[in-house]
């Protein structure tokens, strides 16, 4: 009887054991499931960059071409699309030892008194404005300044050997027009002078650079640039709002003066 009871035991055991190691056993997991899809990473957003601002070379690049298509009689204005609203920042020298005085752009140096003096004029007014209907109808004044030497793609005094050649031709030059419209407050002033002292060692020795910046603004006929037949060499009016003008020293960056339109 007692070995009855005691194999019943054993039995009754066993199958809890077997109960239990079951249940500790992880589940399977069902053959036909089908393994999720990888996630492909989403492209990275390009940030976009500023366009760079135009210089002296690409702005009578852009003139030159302007001109090409008018004397041509083709129609730019697709072309001068993406010359809207571009921001630019040119040099034009003045003042070059050797060469003749420019009555709207000079400079000198008293070495008593170390004093520097600077004087610029907008040379382009209402009446040197080419003969258009476009810029003759809606605008009330203009003022601003013709890049000299414009063959010439960087600011600088050309080598002493060219002091006697003729720089006719193509005359380029940026201006900001106006309509009654418009603020006087903002616009450009039509001088710009300086009164500096300024020690003997940093006085200019290859002329001074007058520094234009701003934004190309356009015209009633949807372009930024305007070129016309003129007495005398083809004349390119490059329409521009003024942001910065000032008047540095070309050999170390040193700013004599500045004025802000804004």
């Amino acid at each position: 009887m007692v070995d009855r009871r005691l194999a019943v035991l054993i039995g009754t055991f066993s199958l809890l054991a077997l109960a239990a190691g079951c249940k500790r056993q992880p589940a399977e997991p069902p053959q036909n499931a089908a393994a999720p899809p990888p996630v492909a990473p989403k492209p990275a957003v390009p940030i976009p960059l500023p366009r760079p601002k135009l210089d002296r070379e690409q702005m009578i690049f852009a003139a030159m071409r302007a001109m090409s298509a008018a004397a041509l009689g083709q129609a730019d204005v697709e072309g001068q699309q993406s010359l809207k609203g571009r921001e630019f920042k040119i040099r034009l020298r003045f003042g070059c030892p050797g060469f003749p005085a420019n009555p709207s752009r000079r400079w000198s140096y008293d070495e008593k008194t170390e004093v520097l003096r600077a004087h610029i004029s907008a040379d382009l007014s209402a009446t040197s404005v080419p003969a258009s209907d476009l810029l003759l109808k809606g605008y009330e004044g203009v003022a601003g300044f013709t890049i000299d030497k414009p063959m010439l793609l960087a600011a600088g005094c050309p080598a002493p050997e060219f002091r006697s050649a003729r720089w006719g031709g193509l005359t380029i030059a940026i201006a900001q027009l106006f309509t009654s419209r418009d603020s006087r407050v903002q616009r450009p002033e039509r001088s710009y002078e300086i009164t500096k002292s300024v020690a003997p060692n940093a006085q200019p020795s290859a002329g001074l650079d007058l520094v234009i910046a701003g934004r190309l603004a356009e015209l009633p006929d949807g372009r930024a640039i305007h070129c016309a037949a003129a007495e005398g060499p083809p004349v390119c009016l490059v329409s521009a709002r003024f942001d910065r003008v000032a008047i540095e020293n070309p050999m170390d960056g040193t700013v004599f003066g500045e004025w802000s339109q804004w």
